[in-house]
């Protein structure tokens, strides 16, 4: 998983670590995006910690030494990048730097990536997963960064690079859907997927953004249940051909979160 640890982010990687069956592992590539590769790193740490339970197959991984793009939307993701929910902690997983991760023979393995695709690229150049996903790009849906999808937007010749392996891409076009919004209405419960969903949507008041939707973890929805999306064919504004997942199911996001 490469996670530019905002809380779209955050939810996404508590969904997959709490339905992790198949998998004998997870290493967490902590990359710049929406907050510097050294705050997603932090952000890593705590959020781990406060997922608990057992980890001992997780891995994070530093990309603090690599360049790349990143902002700081403290207005969409709050003052530390993840909502302020969660205290520092050290990290509950063993922690590596990417340039020795990248070496690593890593066998069958799955890509997901929540964030700028500027570190993806060396993995895929290295060796073929089995599964390809990553949340990035808009078709028809209207942008939300200097005219592009936010991920695309700041790597956007990774994107193109990476948009030439096979993929599932989940777009603004697969999210923004009335039965994913969330802003109308809080979920119930205190489980930290409610926490995350409900901290999301206090965020877009704050942001005054239109909806609210939890972009990232639809990505792990559909890498664990393709049977909820059709995927189509589709070109971007920039020319690159799409597979792009559908949401089919019409179940509400809270209906969806923690299955």
């Amino acid at each position: 998983m490469f996670c530019d640890y905002g809380l779209d982010d955050a939810a996404a990687t508590n969904d997959i670590l709490r339905h992790a069956e198949g998998y004998d592992g997870a290493d967490i590539v902590a990359i710049g995006g929406n907050v510097p590769p050294e705050v997603a790193l932090t952000n890593g740490k705590k959020l781990l910690s406060a997922i608990g339970g057992e980890l001992g197959a997780v891995r994070l991984v530093d990309t603090t030494a690599e360049r790349q793009p990143y902002e700081f939307l403290k207005d969409i993701h709050g003052d530390d990048g993840m909502g302020d929910l969660f205290t520092d902690a050290p990290s509950p997983v063993p922690v590596i730097r990417y340039a020795e991760w990248l070496k690593e023979e890593h066998g069958e393995f799955d890509v997901l990536s929540l964030g700028p695709m500027t570190l993806v690229t060396a993995l895929l150049e290295r060796a073929s997963p089995r599964k390809f996903v990553f949340m990035g790009g808009n078709i028809a849906e209207e942008p939300n960064f200097h005219g592009y999808e936010f991920n695309h937007a700041l790597d956007r010749a990774a994107f193109t690079a990476c948009a030439k392996y096979a993929h599932v891409a989940i777009t603004m076009d697969t999210c923004r859907v009335p039965e994913l919004n969330i802003q109308e209405k809080a979920l119930e419960g205190d489980s930290l997927a409610v926490r995350l969903a409900n901290r999301s949507r206090e965020m877009t008041f704050r942001s005054g953004e239109k909806g609210c939707y939890v972009w990232d973890d639809m990505a792990v929805k559909y890498l664990r249940h393709p049977e909820w999306f059709a995927c189509r064919e589709r070109t971007d504004r920039d020319g690159n051909r799409l597979t792009v997942a559908e949401y089919i199911l019409k179940k509400t996001y809270p209906q969806i979160l923690e299955v």
